[in-house]
């Protein structure tokens, strides 16, 4: 094969080798071999650039201490032949084909970034392929990339993973599920999950942190929270424990389930725990519930999460479109035999389908109900004389103690001047970062408003404007050219009425 290595002269140590490795498409149909060949010859430190349209056919393997950036796009060819990689302990096989892993045994210190990566699992005509499939990867950091049309899951950090950070990702179109944590002590921050067949998010987790993540229009819950292992299956998968894990200033919506579903289903395994985790969220137009906490196994047990929701326009339907008798808003299902217990917190529910709060089947819930001065009272149903549910009423000029009553007024006043703006949930993503001739900005306006998006350097000094006009409600997109601007860190400030954020970019000349 005729390797196609562009070698670039970034930092030549004292011991002569070179310390970053630019990379161009090979032309033919797989360019898994230039890819694997160039990670196999790294030295710690070192950087590898893929510059171009990549295809693969065979599964990559990436080392520690390394990185990685895309700058262009990578997808699984056709007939693709992976190597089947996952968690494999006493009673689990939980291997699936993959097309990035990292070596086997483990690997640190790693950083991914830039770039789409596409499954098309139409063409591979397979529904168990895992895209990026770590299994045991730790203090890493995963950026600014997008992983869509997926035939199983789009981006993976398995039970080994843990101390990782992921920022700016977007999981789109898998068949299966696009983001999933089912390791430990990971940090998430400003990804989405949408548009799957499956759940958006998977967090079978355990003391990770989730900041202002986003699942959409899935065709199961934006966050689906299964307590089973996979990979057992006889009879039923093995239980897991989700414990520990904190959501903050999160969305689900448009999901043709509920929101966030924390399930001990009658697939999972007895022993199964789900307990201590926080979720601070707004879950709307969901099919299903807002959030709802689900047990149907003996000897497993849901206890002691804490919610901190605005829950509005859930349908509270089951799958089967009829209405269910749990409700639209915060739900519970459990027995004495498969407790639900301990649900605490702070809502806001409105205008769901059935019930805005039902906590009948589970006992020992502490949940105050704050009651928006100008909608309908909450329609509540408290079940077991051990649950506590506190309505208080009050309106957006009152001080406002908890974060779902910030959440809603934010959303209920009217808009201010630019200079006034908030920073909000994200607003807007971009593809490829870093990026060297133009980079794509995807961007959400949440209500009708002007829009301006403007470039600074990193001493501040305005570089050039985007966007600057009055825009309806909606998604849109934009491109900038990087021909104009200087190379390094960049940013934008995006304000759209009284929304706004700043991210960064890199400019790679």
């Amino acid at each position: 094969m005729k390797f196609q290595i562009i070698i670039a002269f970034f930092l030549l140590l004292s011991t002569g080798r070179i310390s970053a490795v630019d990379i161009v498409p090979t032309g033919t149909s797989d360019d898994a071999g230039i890819i694997q060949q160039a990670l196999d010859n790294l030295h710690a430190g070192d950087t590898i650039r893929l510059n171009g349209t990549f295809v693969i056919l065979k599964t990559i393997y990436l080392p520690s201490d390394f990185t990685w950036i895309l700058n262009g796009s990578l997808a699984l060819g056709e007939n693709v032949t992976l190597d089947r990689v996952g968690w494999v302990a006493t009673g689990i096989d939980a291997r699936r084909p993959t097309g990035i892993t990292e070596k086997p045994g483990g690997a640190t210190n790693i950083e991914m970034s830039g770039g789409t990566y596409y499954g098309y699992n139409v063409k591979n005509g397979s529904s168990s392929i895992r895209f990026i499939n770590f299994v045991s990867v730790t203090h890493s950091y995963f950026h600014d990339f997008l992983v869509i049309e997926g035939s199983d899951d789009g981006f993976t950090l398995g039970p080994g993973s843990n101390n990782n950070e992921c920022r700016n990702l977007v999981g789109s179109r898998a068949h299966g599920n696009a983001l999933t944590d089912k390791g430990d002590h990971n940090k998430w921050y400003d990804c989405i999950a949408e548009d799957c067949d499956s759940d958006g998010w998977t967090p079978k987790c355990r003391y990770s942190e989730f900041y202002r993540c986003i699942g959409r229009r899935n065709g199961a819950p934006g966050f689906g929270m299964y307590a089973r292992i996979d990979g057992s299956g006889v009879p039923v998968d093995l239980g897991d424990t989700i414990v520990g894990n904190k959501f903050y200033e999160c969305e689900a919506y448009d999901n043709n389930r509920g929101g966030f579903d924390f399930d001990i289903s009658s697939t999972c395994g007895e022993g199964a725990l789900v307990k201590d985790n926080y979720i601070q969220a707004i879950c709307y137009n969901n099919k299903m519930q807002g959030v709802f906490f689900r047990n149907k196994r003996p000897n497993s047990l849901i206890e002691n999460n804490v919610v901190n929701i605005v829950a509005y326009g859930n349908l509270g339907q089951k799958t089967d479109g009829s209405s269910s008798s749990y409700g639209g808003g915060v739900s519970t299902e459990g027995s004495s035999e498969s407790p639900v217990r301990g649900i605490n917190g702070w809502v806001i529910c409105y205008d769901n389908k059935e019930w805005d709060v039902n906590t009948n089947n589970a006992t020992g819930c502490n949940i105050t109900v704050y009651n928006p001065s100008n909608k309908t009272p909450a329609v509540l149903k408290k079940g077991s004389a051990s649950n506590i549910l506190t309505v208080v009423n009050f309106n957006c000029s009152d001080v406002l103690e908890q974060w779902c009553q910030q959440a809603y007024c934010s959303n209920a006043t009217t808009e201010v001047s630019p200079s006034e703006a908030k920073p909000s949930c994200p607003l807007s993503n971009n593809f490829p970062n870093p990026f060297s001739e133009r980079i794509r900005i995807a961007y959400t306006v949440p209500t009708e408003s002007h829009v301006s998006i403007k470039v600074y350097d990193s001493s501040g000094k305005e570089q050039c404007t985007m966007v600057d006009e009055y825009k309806q409600q909606g998604q849109y997109m934009t491109a900038l050219s990087g021909s104009r601007l200087p190379g390094g860190t960049l940013y934008y400030r995006i304000i759209a009425g009284r929304h706004a954020e700043t991210k960064k970019i890199i400019h790679i000349k």
